[in-house]
């Protein structure tokens, strides 16, 4: 049995504006994304690589074409509609961890469920101390942002990105920052979590050891997948 789709992106153009002025930035992409996949996005600085991860994201919206998300048309939603789908089904790690800094790593991991529920419960905490667990933190709860290391706070950041739950998690260069052992953790970290439980990764490097540890790579330039 072939695993579902979660992503299917299908001749996807984003185009900016300035007066008068056009600048095309993604020319007609063309991917999808399976169940569980561990997926590298690769491409030279100024292929659309950023812009297509904000658009997946739903940070943004295409200029034209398609992008369905388990199975839902998203180019059609609302702004509230596109806040709610993101809050519920989508996860982000960014190169920098972008931590509060003032809040302890449970906090943190907590924050996406407070601001879906509108407050923070027993429940999600809980689920907090789960993953922070599970990505071996497990004595670091009640630490500071402030008073991790780097590999710890990037950790912090992947058990945050998981806390509601998400099908699809996009990755901007998550061990960019990171010295050789705290990437590798990490990466092996994301590559358990992706198996164990069938959360998809779309990871945006130029490291080509990170392409490597991924299932499938998919390379844009000039705007378009090759």
């Amino acid at each position: 049995m072939s695993a579902a789709h979660v992503l299917v992106v299908s001749d996807l153009v984003k185009t900016f504006r300035e007066g008068a002025v056009e600048t095309p930035v993604l020319k007609g992409v063309n991917m999808t994304l399976v169940e569980g996949e561990l997926c590298a996005l690769l491409g030279p600085s100024g292929s659309g690589k950023s812009t297509l991860l904000t658009i997946l994201g739903t940070l943004a919206r295409p200029t034209s074409g398609s992008h369905v998300m388990l199975g839902r048309d998203l180019t059609s939603a609302s702004d509230a509609e596109l806040t709610e789908f993101r809050n519920a089904h989508i996860g982000f790690v960014f190169q920098f961890h972008h931590l509060l800094p003032d809040f302890t790593a449970l906090e943190n991991v907590v924050f996406p469920a407070a601001l879906r529920d509108g407050r923070e419960t027993a429940r999600a905490r809980d689920r907090a101390r789960e993953l922070l667990a599970r990505v071996g933190l497990e004595s670091r709860v009640d630490y500071r942002a402030t008073q991790l290391s780097g590999g710890q706070k990037q950790r912090v950041a992947i058990a945050r990105a998981l806390m509601n739950r998400p099908e699809l998690v996009l990755a901007d260069e998550p061990t960019g920052s990171l010295d050789k052992d705290s990437a590798r953790q990490v990466l092996d970290l994301i590559a358990e979590i992706s198996q164990a439980e069938r959360t998809s990764y779309l990871i945006s490097t130029h490291d080509d050891t990170v392409a490597a540890r991924c299932r499938r790579q998919v390379r844009l330039d000039n705007g378009a997948v090759v």
